[in-house]
Formats: C-alpha cells, structure tokens, sequence
C-alpha cells in the first residue's frame, strides 16, 4: 500500500499496468422483452476479444509509423461491473487492463483506439484509466456509436479529454486528428454514404429530381446546404432522384 502511494507520488510506473473502466450501451438494450436475463447473457460477449482498446501515446513516437504516437498491444474488455450506482439505466461497465505501458517511456496516453468485433453496433460512453502516474484520472469521453470493424475502413480513435490550442497539440497526436477530420469530411470514400460512415460535412441540394436545378453551392445563392450524401450529380449539372 505504501509502495504504491510512493509510486503516485513520485510517477513511478514500473509495473507498466493501467487499470480503467469502459461505459458503454448495447444497441438495444431498451428494446429487451426479457431485460434482466438477456442483458446478463448479450454482456458477456462483450469480454474476451469481442472489443479491444489500444493506447496511443501523446509524447513517444513511433518512427515507423509516420511519427505517430507509440500504440500498444491490445487490451480485452474484462468482467462486468455490476451494482454500481454511477450507472443510468441501460449503462454497462466493464473493466480494462493495459500492460506494458511504462508511463516514464510511453509517456501519458492521448488517444484510444477501440476496435468491435461484434456483429452489431454499439454506443461507446467514455473510457476511464485510474491512477496514471503523474496525471491521476484520465477520461476519454466518447458518445458515439462504434460499428463492427469490418464496416470501417480506419479504426475508431478517442482523444482524451484534453484542449489544445492548435499550435500546442502533441506532434504524436496531430496525424490522428487529421485522419479523423478526413473522414468526418468523407473527403477519402465515394458515397453514397451509410450511418457508419460518420460523414457530417455540408452539401449542395443534388438530389431533388431529375433535371431539376442544383440548389445552393453558387456565389449568388451558396445556401440552402444539407448533409453530405455522397450522391453524385448528373453530367449536364442538374440533380438526380433520390433513388440514384
């Protein structure tokens, strides 16, 4: 006990362990017939290698990956953490261990990549390490559905819950965010586009018909704009039908 209130003190990390928790919700967890037995049953599939999570680091570089951020070995969703009163209804914690990651070389992690194995979707709440030495509690705040990682061409990535002026982000995290913006903007797939592509960039309105005129986009009339599609427009200009 005394050992490891030493070690919070002085930022000793020798064991290289990091412990923390996952909040997250099954995409139908409020649709149950039976929610108190299929809950316990769905859950467990979750442990195991069902979903992972890897630690990106915001100081140490990897020189063979682009001089992004040291990333390290998978960690598996371990027991669910049941009767716990900071839960809302649908809510499941699960436990995380990280080995390996010796804080005095890896420095503090940055990011999280978190890969689903699963047939189907869930919504990932928020990652919480405990007792990183020299920073404390460490949260990656998510919000987000994370669809099976076959439907994704990239891996979901998480930032810790930091601010950065962009002059100050960690050089190690910068590629990360800008793989991320890319594909917030589509601007790297063909649509049209489907929910889990994750497209939230504005458009011009080139769906309402055939032969009807294109609405905003132009010097005279930029607006209206909605969501990005990833439909295409007709050759002579003119939008096409939804059905295209």
């Amino acid at each position: 006990m005394l050992g490891g209130l030493i070690d919070n003190l002085t930022g000793a990390n020798k064991s290289g362990r990091l412990k923390g928790t996952v909040v997250l919700m099954r995409k139908n967890v409020l649709d149950l017939n039976d929610f108190g037995a299929t809950i316990l049953d769905g859950l467990a599939e979750f442990i195991g290698k069902g979903v992972t999570c890897q630690l990106v680091s915001s100081t140490a570089v990897d020189q063979n990956n682009g001089g992004r951020g040291k990333v390290s070995a998978e960690a598996e969703l371990e027991q669910w953490l049941a009767s716990l009163p900071s839960l809302t209804t649908g809510e499941s914690k699960f436990g995380l261990t990280f080995d390996g990651w010796e804080v005095g070389k890896l420095g503090v992690p940055g990011a999280i990549i978190v890969n689903n194995y699963h047939d189907n979707e869930f919504f990932l709440k928020t990652i919480t390490l405990d007792d990183v030495p020299g920073r404390g509690k460490l949260t990656f705040v998510a919000n987000s559905w994370v669809y099976p990682a076959a439907k994704y061409r990239y891996s979901r990535v998480f930032f810790a819950n930091d601010t950065y002026l962009p002059s100050q982000m960690p050089a190690t995290l910068k590629p990360y965010r800008d793989d991320e913006l890319r594909n917030l903007r589509g601007d790297d797939q063909q649509g049209p586009y489907q929910e889990h592509d994750r497209v939230y960039r504005y458009d011009v309105y080139n769906d309402l018909g055939e032969d009807r005129p294109i609405l905003g986009g132009t010097a005279d009339h930029p607006y209206p704009r909605r969501g990005r599609t990833g439909r295409k427009t007709n050759t002579n200009g003119t939008c096409q039908t939804l059905s295209d």
